[in-house]
């Protein structure tokens, strides 16, 4: 079944795009917070440099990278730290971005492992997950130039990272941004997360999602979280609806839909 999906998935298109890079990732931010917030976990945001406004990347892309790490992350980490570190490096007509997820959670032993990305897809299958949304991240990664690394210790957490070297849009001074840093406590933790009421998602939108469940389309159920739920208010939402795409559960997904459509008519 993953070799299925993994050939389902071909072939990846990469689009670069004038990108407001601040902007992104402040929504990325928005959503890793509520995410983290679903496990009692901080979530720290770190630019220790300035970071250019415009560059010409796949935004889209750049964002399923990250929130996949951000969102596994805060799955395996609890009562911890989740924190998202971007560094930018002018490089004559480019800038080489370096990114890093790290968290402080369960960790994984790698000393003895050849393939350091089979070692997590292991651990996400022995929780119910295919390992696949890692997958679709280092493949991503390197459609844009870069490769994903791992750094890990049992018990004392893992950082992901990779670096993006991407051209400038205009090269001015004031077109960087001052550097940031956010540190945000966990909320009070709900029992069962749903998809808030102010999510906007409407009848039809959520009809649609069912009806690709329905058929098992499994991309173009990545492409509806692309187009109608990448966004913080919809984040408790899109992790239970990941969880069940990473399990193949597509009856899952198809009751998730129906159930919050109900939800939203009461």
């Amino acid at each position: 079944m993953l070799e299925y999906a993994q050939a389902e998935l071909q072939p990846l298109a990469v689009q670069p795009l004038t990108t407001d890079l601040p902007l992104l990732l402040d929504e990325i931010s928005e959503y890793a917070i509520a995410l983290c917030s679903q496990q009692n976990n901080r979530f720290r945001y770190y630019a220790p440099e300035r970071i250019p406004r415009e560059l010409n990347l796949d935004g889209k892309r750049l964002q399923q990278v990250l929130l996949n790490l951000l969102s596994n992350a805060a799955k395996f980490t609890h009562d911890g730290v989740v924190g998202l570190s971007v560094i930018a490096k002018p490089e004559g007509d480019t800038c080489a971005l370096h990114f890093s997820v790290s968290d402080t959670g369960i960790g994984i032993d790698l000393n003895q492992k050849a393939d350091i990305f089979g070692a997590f897809q292991n651990i996400q299958a022995a929780s119910g997950s295919t390992g696949l949304g890692l997958f679709i991240a280092q493949r991503i990664v390197s459609a844009m130039g870069g490769s994903l690394s791992v750094e890990s210790i049992s018990g004392k957490g893992t950082t992901f990272s990779f670096v993006l070297w991407v051209p400038f849009v205009g090269s001015s001074e004031s077109n960087w941004s001052a550097a940031e840093l956010r540190e945000v406590e966990p909320a009070a933790q709900c029992a069962e997360p749903t998809m808030p009421r102010y999510s906007k998602l409407d009848d039809q939108v959520l009809d649609e999602l069912a009806s690709l469940a329905l058929h098992g389309r499994l991309t173009d159920i990545e492409r509806w979280i692309e187009r109608h739920a990448n966004e913080a208010a919809h984040a408790p939402f899109v992790t239970q609806l990941r969880d069940r795409l990473e399990r193949f559960d597509f009856t899952g997904v198809q009751a998730l839909a129906l159930h919050n459509k109900n939800q939203s008519n009461q």
